[in-house]
């Protein structure tokens, strides 16, 4: 398993303990990889993050540049406007499904987005841990991932809805009452999306089960390391002293110290004058710290150790009264072998008999009377105290419980490897038409027959709105496409407009340029990203990519780019060769190119020839269909040469327009020249070129060509000539092979690969040398046939089913890897 926390609080507890912090640390021993996501605040942190990565766990973590300072946050100037800003954004977001304290997990997420990013694009992680429900709604921003699990540490609904019976006013009450519902519904919502929920206790899982039917739910109690938290004799007890330990700025805690000291420790103060009240623990509420009033009572605030305090006391005291899921405050006093009181509540949760290792007690005299008792009495503290260390050493084992917890991970990742199905997004937001040459054709020819074959995986397309008219998969129940362009731009362009008011107003959006990559990812709902055109966009980072890569052309000919362009494509291509989990290279020229140039790993790099249209085959039986498109452009059968290609740079045709006027100077041909594509980098000179020797009758450009005509010219020519510097497969060779039309091409880079014995290969680089092959090509029937049988043989060595079959096969490989 490689799995990944994302919690909002580093899980560093004093001397290295804590749920989160026992179970990743131990789940990393064992082998399993282990990264968490979350924030450092403070300067503790910063220095506590260590421990972390010393254990084993990856850190993927957001630096509040508070932690670097030693300065407290409220020296940091607040403009006026956020505050306003952010309350009327908390009261807009509060809907039916949000709770209120559940908006500020957004700014949070914002703080932890890019280092998540960078987790998710730099490692092959299956298992995504969300802790605390109340960060339950990161999901809605993040990509797929096999197996989601979401911690409980407790029932917020629960939470809200004990605190209700607690408060002291009518409108607190109905406001908690709110909360609760709010809560129910969230959280209800969001266990039903996560593939696992984890609680602490039975308790919580039968209620969880019962009120939320998630899809799976267990339960697994929270450890504690007895090593640590340990009885410590050489530390007597201060016989009077009444401890509370845990953070205090959470509400339970809060609301359970005030009733304590308010109300309950009077009642032990007049029959034991000299007990006193300690409240240890960090960030205490300012209520908190106005109990400091109060005879007897002490707050300590942060104590870098927590045990010298435990050990000193005589009785541990947790008076909750509202809370949920389990107490780690008892957990630690039993492993510290201490007396614990508690109401029944503080105590949820947790295996215990009253009397024997816990003293259970609700309501102001009955808790008083507990205390008093177990002060008194010496035999009945060390009774309570043996009987609660040893339930901690029984039930609260830290590895014991972590096998427990990486056994449910293991079996729910298992389920959904069993009952998933591959999720792919292909991007195809470059094919403009008309623009990317055979690259569009080949994607065309390749989608089609994958989505032929295909019919249980799920496919998502990302195409430009100019594109959608070429592709119809309306009888394709598991194909989605997503347009892009048009109201999507508008509406990005209305969000970046919105952002940078708010930033004006000193009010930084959540939806930060990190979490709008994550959302999108979101968006296209897939596991398995495929880019066709040689590079990886980063929209698609944050998952698993599989890459085709037709050429890597500026590797031999970088004069052909601009500098600009150079450095894209080298940067571009570079990045995205590292971020993908594999290749298609569509020639073994392209493989070893790869491997040699770019130092990519030879397993990581499979070699997938491309095949022809299908329409290309079925040309010959359709005649008429060729007369019609010979018409259409007013050609007359066999009275021409071919040659398909962009005018790029590398396709050559100013060599090939020298060529021409050699065949005219030197053999007295003047065969007509049909040219399709688009014009590109290089028609000017070509057009200058065309003009110094005088042929402008003897070229014609036909500009871009509707595909279905394509057939019909390649038959109708004379032969095809392809003296293109660099082709990373060659589509139009093996095109022309397929229709039967007779081949003069280069012999460089794929080309013979793909050629084979079918084809006239030609030097290039020399107009002499392509000028005598196409003579001999025009004059030479015999050739010509033997061309086009061969052309017929070679050509049925390459189908778009092997591609899309060899395609599909790596995608599913990519895919499965991430269970493995």
């Amino acid at each position: 398993m490689r799995v990944l926390v994302l919690n909002a609080d580093l899980p560093i507890f004093p001397g290295g303990g804590g749920v989160e912090y026992l179970h990743m640390t131990r789940l990393a021993a064992s082998g399993t990889q282990v990264g968490l996501v979350s924030m450092v605040h403070t300067p503790e942190h910063l220095s506590k993050k260590d421990v972390l990565e010393h254990a084993g766990v990856r850190l993927y973590v957001w630096q509040n540049p508070l932690a670097h300072q030693n300065a407290p946050a409220a020296a940091v100037h607040v403009p006026l406007a956020q505050p306003v800003l952010a309350r009327l954004y908390t009261i807009l977001r509060t809907r039916p499904h949000r709770p209120r304290d559940t908006i500020v997990q957004d700014f949070q997420f914002r703080n932890i987005a890019d280092p998540l990013l960078d987790a998710l694009s730099g490692e092959l992680w299956n298992t995504l841990v969300v802790v605390q429900s109340g960060s339950a709604c990161w999901l809605d921003n993040l990509p797929e991932l096999p197996l989601k699990v979401l911690v409980m540490h407790d029932i917020r609904s629960l939470v809200y809805e004990r605190r209700a019976r607690t408060e002291s006013t009518l409108l607190r009450r109905v406001g908690c009452w709110v909360e609760s519902r709010r809560y129910r519904r969230f959280e209800r919502r969001y266990c039903q999306q996560f593939d696992l929920v984890v609680t602490v206790s039975a308790d919580d899982e039968a209620w969880v089960r019962r009120n939320y039917q998630p899809r799976r739910v267990t339960s697994v109690p929270i450890p504690v390391d007895s090593s640590y938290f340990a009885p410590m004799a050489h530390v007597p007890d201060a016989t009077t002293r009444i401890v509370f330990t845990g953070m205090m700025n959470h509400p339970p805690n809060i609301d359970a110290v005030c009733f304590f000291a308010m109300h309950v420790l009077p009642h032990v103060r007049a029959a034991i004058p000299k007990a006193e009240f300690w409240i240890v623990g960090r960030d205490p509420a300012p209520e908190v710290q106005d109990l400091t009033r109060l005879p007897g009572v002490t707050v300590t605030g942060f104590i870098e150790d927590i045990r010298p305090q435990l050990a000193q006391a005589a009785v541990v005291v947790v008076p909750l009264r509202f809370g949920s899921g389990m107490r780690q405050k008892i957990l630690e006093a039993w492993a510290m072998q201490k007396c614990v009181v508690s109401t029944t509540i503080g105590a949820e949760g947790l295996q215990y008999q009253n009397g024997l290792n816990l003293l259970i007690a609700d309501g102001v005299d009955a808790f008083a009377n507990a205390v008093i008792q177990s002060l008194r009495d010496p035999d009945l503290r060390r009774s309570i105290a043996h009987a609660g260390r040893e339930t901690v050493l029984s039930q609260h084992d830290p590895e014991s419980l972590n096998a427990k917890y990486r056994s449910a991970l293991r079996v729910a990742l298992r389920e959904r490897r069993r009952m998933g199905r591959m999720r792919v997004v292909v991007d195809l937001r470059w094919m403009k038409p008309g623009l990317a040459g055979g690259i569009e054709n080949h994607t065309k020819g390749f989608l089609n027959e994958l989505l032929s074959l295909d019919h249980t995986n799920q496919y998502t397309l990302l195409l430009p709105l100019e594109a959608t008219p070429s592709f119809d998969f309306r009888f394709h129940r598991n194909v989605r496409m997503i347009r892009t362009g048009g109201l999507a731009d508008v509406a990005r362009l209305g969000r970046r407009g919105l952002q940078l008011l708010q930033r004006r107003l000193s009010f930084a959006d959540w939806r930060s340029p990190a979490v709008e990559t994550l959302r999108r990812a979101r968006s296209f709902q897939a596991d398995v990203g495929l880019s066709m055109p040689g590079y990886i966009h980063p929209d698609l980072h944050p998952l698993l990519n599989v890459l085709v890569m037709p050429d890597v052309q500026h590797e031999y000919f970088p004069q052909f780019f601009s500098r600009y362009a150079l450095e894209e494509r080298k940067r571009l291509y570079a990045d995205s060769v590292q971020r993908a989990r594999h290749i298609c290279a569509n020639s073994e020229f392209t493989r070893r190119t790869l491997i040699e140039r770019l130092e990519v790993p030879p397993q990581k790099v499979t070699v997938t020839y491309l095949g022809a249209d299908p329409i290309f085959g079925t040309a010959r039986q359709a005649a008429p269909a060729k007369v019609a498109v010979l018409n259409k452009y007013g050609l007359r059968d066999r009275s021409y040469i071919f040659f398909p290609a962009n005018t790029w740079w590398h396709k050559n045709h100013r060599t090939l327009v020298d060529a021409l006027a050699i065949l005219h100077g030197t053999y007295g041909l003047d065969p007509l020249l049909v040219c399709t594509g688009g014009p590109k980098e290089a028609q000017a000179e070509v057009e200058a070129a065309i003009a110094k020797h005088g042929l402008e009758q003897q070229v014609r450009f036909l500009g871009y060509c509707n595909y279905n005509d394509l057939p019909g010219l390649y038959e109708g020519a004379v032969a095809l000539v392809y003296p293109s510097l660099f082709e990373g497969f060659g589509m139009p060779v093996l095109e022309a092979m397929t229709v039967g039309c007779p081949v003069v091409c280069s012999d460089t880079t794929s080309l013979p690969e793909v050629a084979g014995d079918a084809a006239l290969l030609v030097d290039p680089s020399s107009p002499e040398h392509l000028a005598d092959g196409m003579a001999k090509v025009l004059e030479d029937s015999t050739l010509r046939a033997v061309l086009v049988e061969r052309g017929h043989l070679r050509a049925r060595q390459f189908s778009w089913r092997n591609y899309a079959v060899s395609v599909a096969r790596i995608l599913h490989e990519v895919w499965e890897s991430r269970f493995e």
